[in-house]
């Protein structure tokens, strides 16, 4: 459905290179987690996919046509974004932010139709805003408005979620009921990828995982076969944890072990 191949890109200020020829292919219904340590290029790979960035080599394609060749409007019908943080100039509620997912779909004068609030109001109850829906987007913590931002993609009905650490600043129990929501969207028919370095819980709801070090891909496949001692060694440069299973799931999980050689 979507697919980079043979990416490069370095950044003008230093003139390093971020990303050096990685290729990615994400077919319908792919929910992939992206996962390596800080400065890997997570991001860089993701703004691409994204249309946020220009000027890398390669190519990047959505449904067999380059992403250069689509209207904004037509590609945001058809990709969402979901930054890891959001500021506005203005305090808009979250309704407000919600209801700016619709912007691919209405006209210049910027009137919502009823399908428009229908969408909006099923995102805001999916993520439990609806009763929520007025207060100031500023006023909230660092948890919910990054719920606020995953509703508003979810409102624009987009069929591909780019996602930038959707989990950070949520706590166990809404980072697990987010993963619950994003997997329900993924078996409606939602292609997902998102960034995460909480391999654990990517681990116990995600198939795939891609691994980068260093502008390169270094694993893609099942997660569970990614959740490797020596591998994970290899890529995050540490050796001070054990890979287990989990005794209620089975899968495969790491555990940090405090006090070991690092």
């Amino acid at each position: 459905m979507i697919s980079a191949q043979n990416i490069s890109y370095k950044y003008p200020e230093n003139g390093g290179f971020k990303l050096k020829d990685v290729s990615i292919t994400l077919e319908r219904g792919t929910f992939a987690a992206l996962a390596g340590p800080n400065g890997a290029g997570k991001t860089t790979l993701i703004k691409i996919l994204a249309g946020l960035i220009n000027g890398y080599e390669g190519e990047v394609s959505l449904e067999g046509k380059n992403i250069k060749k689509y209207s904004a409007g037509e590609f945001a019908r058809r990709v969402s974004y979901i930054p890891q943080a959001e500021s506005y100039v203005f305090d808009f509620t979250i309704y407000d932010i919600v209801a700016m997912g619709r912007r691919p779909y209405i006209n210049e004068a910027g009137i919502l139709k009823s399908s428009d609030r229908d969408a909006i109001d099923s995102a805001l109850r999916a993520f439990e805003l609806f009763e929520k829906r007025g207060r100031k987007y500023g006023s909230l913590s660092g948890g919910e408005k990054r719920m606020v931002l995953i509703a508003r993609a979810m409102a624009q009905e987009a069929g591909i979620l780019l996602m930038d650490e959707p989990t950070t600043f949520l706590d166990l129990q809404h980072g697990s009921a987010l993963m619950e929501k994003l997997l329900l969207l993924n078996e409606s028919g939602r292609t997902v990828l998102m960034i995460s370095h909480d391999i654990n819980l990517a681990a116990e709801y995600i198939k795939r995982m891609v691994l980068i070090k260093d502008g390169a891909v270094v694993f893609d496949g099942p997660a569970q076969e990614a959740i490797d001692r020596d591998r994970l060694k290899q890529i995050y440069g540490v050796d001070n944890f054990v890979v287990q299973e989990n005794s209620v799931t089975g899968r495969k999980n790491v555990f940090l072990v405090p006090g070991s050689k690092r």
